[in-house]
C-alpha cells in the first residue's frame, strides 16, 4: 500500500482547487433542459444535509446550488456531528466549532452555509436524546434563518431524525430526500432506532424522494407521496476523458499499467477484502483510488500495487480516468449496496470507463455495460476478460457507455426533483 501525497500548495489554493468549478462544462443537451424549465423561484429553503458543503459534490450541493441560482434563498445546514465524532476526527473537523460561531456564510448569491453545533451522540439508539437535539437545533436555526432574513421556509430533509423541526421552524412545506438506508449504516446507532426515526420523518413530510425503487418499495408504509429520482453525473466533465491528448497526472506516471482505478469516498461500503484478493492474486495489476480514505486501510499493508492518491481536484478527475485501465464498483454486498445509488457508476458511464460492479440493483439497470461478479473468483474473471479486449472492443463500449449516460446528467436530475417540488406547493 502507498500513500501518495506530493503536492504541498498554499492552503487558499488548495482550497479553491477542491471547490466545484463554477465553469465545469455542460452539454448542450443539458443546457437546453435547463433552458426550457421553468424552475420554481422565490421561496426560501432550509436544507438540513448529511454532506458538507465543501466534501465531496453529490446531488445535495449541486440542487441547493442551482436553486439558489434560481432566486430561491437557500440556508445550506452541514453535517450534524456529535461530540464523539468530533472528537474523533478533530485534527480533520477543529474549526467547526469557530465555523459554528461564525453563523450562515454566503457563498453566493442567494445561497449561505450554515454549520450546525455539536450534539449529543447516540442519539440514534436513545431517541429521547434525539429529541433533545432537535429542541437545541432549532432554536440556533432560528438565529440563523433570522440573520438571512428567511421566514416559513420549504424544509428539505436530507437528515431522517429532524421530523421536529418542521414545526418547531414554522416550515410551509417539508420534503425528505433520502439517498440511503440509514438503518444499514454503522456507528453509534441501533437499526430499530434509525428505522423508527425515518418512519416518523415519513409520516411528517409532504413527500420523499428517493434516490432508488427498493428505498420506495420499503417505505411506501409511512408515505404514498414517493418519487424515485436516481443519482448522475456531470457527463460533458467526466466525458472529456474520451478526448485525446489529455496529460497524464504526474502521480499516476510511477504507476505501471493496467490500472484499476477506484474514484470517491473509501468508506465502510467499500469492500475492502475483495481488492485485497485482487492484489493478490494479480500482483501485476494497480489498484488506484482516487478520494478521501474515512476507514482503517490496513487491508492493503504489504501490497505493492495499490496507491492511494487522495482526493484529487475536480476539474483534474477526467484525465485521472483517461490513463486507467477499469473502473471499480466494489461495494460490500449487504442493505446498503440493495439500496443505493452510486454516483461513481454515472461518472464511469460518461468516461467511457469499462466498469466491474458487485451485485446491486443499481449496476443491473445497465446490463451490458457493467460487467458484474457474484464472487471474489468472478470478479478477477470480469477483470481479466476486460483486459483482453480488442481495440475494438473497446471503441465500441465507449461509445456504447457514452450514450447511456447522455440520459442522466445533473441538470435533467435537478428538473425532475423542481417539479417535484412545485408540485408540493401547489
Amino acid at each position: 500500500m502507498r500513500l501518495v501525497n506530493n503536492r504541498t500548495p498554499r492552503l487558499l489554493t488548495r482550497i479553491k482547487r477542491f471547490f466545484l468549478p463554477r465553469n465545469a462544462p455542460i452539454s448542450k443537451a443539458a443546457q437546453l433542459v435547463l433552458k426550457n424549465h421553468v424552475g420554481m423561484t422565490g421561496e426560501d429553503i432550509v436544507t438540513l444535509s448529511t454532506q458538507d458543503w465543501h466534501d465531496l459534490w453529490t446531488r445535495k450541493q449541486r440542487f441547493m446550488l442551482q436553486f439558489a441560482r434560481q432566486g430561491n434563498r437557500v440556508l445550506y445546514v452541514e453535517t450534524q456531528y456529535h461530540w464523539v465524532t468530533y472528537l474523533r476526527q478533530f485534527s480533520r473537523q477543529w474549526r467547526r466549532i469557530y465555523l459554528f460561531v461564525l453563523g450562515p456564510r454566503r457563498v453566493a448569491p442567494n445561497l449561505y452555509i450554515y454549520t450546525p453545533p455539536l450534539l449529543l451522540p447516540a442519539f440514534q439508539i436513545f431517541p429521547w436524546l434525539a429529541a433533545i437535539n432537535n429542541f437545541a437545533l432549532a432554536f440556533f436555526l432560528r438565529a440563523a434563518m433570522n440573520r438571512v432574513g428567511i421566514e416559513s421556509p420549504i424544509l428539505w430533509l436530507y437528515s431522517h431524525f429532524n421530523h421536529p423541526l418542521i414545526k418547531k421552524l414554522g416550515c410551509k412545506r417539508a420534503l425528505y430526500e433520502c439517498v440511503d438506508e440509514f438503518s444499514g449504516a454503522r456507528g453509534l446507532i441501533k437499526p430499530e432506532v434509525a428505522a423508527a426515526l425515518e418512519a416518523e420523518t415519513l409520516r411528517s413530510v409532504d413527500l420523499a424522494i428517493v434516490t432508488a425503487p427498493s428505498l420506495k418499495s420499503s417505505k411506501l408504509n409511512y408515505n404514498r407521496n414517493i418519487f424515485v429520482v436516481p443519482n448522475a453525473a456531470n457527463v460533458a466533465h467526466f466525458g472529456k476523458a474520451l478526448t485525446d491528448g489529455l496529460s497524464e497526472p504526474a502521480d499516476l506516471k510511477p504507476i505501471p499499467r493496467p490500472r484499476l482505478v477506484f474514484l470517491g469516498a473509501v468508506a465502510y461500503w467499500v469492500d475492502l477484502e475483495l481488492l485485497r484478493f485482487v492484489a493478490l492474486n494479480r500482483p501485476s495489476w494497480n489498484i488506484v483510488f482516487i478520494g478521501p480514505v474515512a476507514v482503517d486501510v490496513g487491508a492493503f499493508r504489504g501490497l505493492d500495487n495499490v496507491y492511494l492518491l487522495g482526493r484529487r481536484p475536480y476539474d483534474e478527475l477526467p484525465n485521472y480516468l483517461a490513463w486507467c485501465d477499469i473502473a471499480l464498483n466494489p461495494y460490500v454486498v449487504d442493505s446498503v449496496a440493495e439500496n443505493c445509488s452510486p454516483l461513481k457508476l454515472y461518472e464511469y458511464l460518461a468516461s467511457g470507463l469499462p466498469i466491474v460492479s458487485t451485485e446491486m440493483p443499481e449496476a443491473r439497470r445497465f446490463d451490458g455495460l457493467v460487467a458484474i461478479a457474484r464472487s471474489y473468483e468472478q470478479y478477477l474473471e470480469k477483470l481479466d476478460d476486460i483486459l483482453d479486449w480488442s481495440q475494438e472492443q473497446k471503441d465500441l463500449h465507449r461509445q456504447s457507455a457514452r450514450r447511456a449516460a447522455a440520459g442522466h446528467s445533473w441538470e435533467s436530475r435537478f428538473v425532475q426533483v423542481d417539479k417535484i417540488a412545485q408540485g408540493a406547493l401547489s
